[in-house]
């Protein structure tokens, strides 16, 4: 193990000459016992440009292309759109905010509120004309 000055100083003299490369890197790691990835990562840290070599690392020449299908990308994100806007709208009447409004589960955050029960209809007793009873008869306010 080398102090980090060395490594960071051994590495930029390299690069200067046109050598760092992927075997130079995994030589310098192998007779140094540092290791590679640390090694790149100080390359990248210092913005040392590490050289593309023929065999080692030909994924950088080649550009990519992509292979997704965007339309059923597209039609996969309005579906999910449309089944998440009818959950908005189904628990609409609840009063939690919308993080909370997920299904109850196991691990829900929240126990799922009961539906109202309907408040039972008060019984108006209403006495027919002639009637003698008291039940109709309020004190009078005045």
């Amino acid at each position: 193990m080398r102090p980090l000055h060395m490594i960071v100083s051994d590495l930029e003299r390299a690069s200067m000459r046109g050598e760092l490369t992927p075997t130079f890197i995994d030589r310098y790691a192998s007779r140094h016992g540092e290791k590679v990835p640390a090694l790149y990562a100080l390359a990248t840290k210092h913005a040392i440009v590490v050289n593309i070599e023929d065999g080692r690392n030909d994924h950088l020449l080649a550009e990519w292309g992509s292979t997704v299908n965007e339309d059923a990308v597209a039609r996969a994100m309005d579906r999910q759109a449309v089944d998440a806007y009818r959950r908005m709208r189904a628990s609409r009447g609840d009063d939690r905010p919308s993080v909370l409004r997920r299904k109850p589960g196991r691990f829900a955050g929240y126990v799922a509120k009961p539906a109202p029960a309907p408040a039972p209809a008060a019984a108006a007793h209403r006495c027919p004309p002639g009637c003698t009873c008291d039940l109709d008869k309020r004190p009078s306010t005045r």
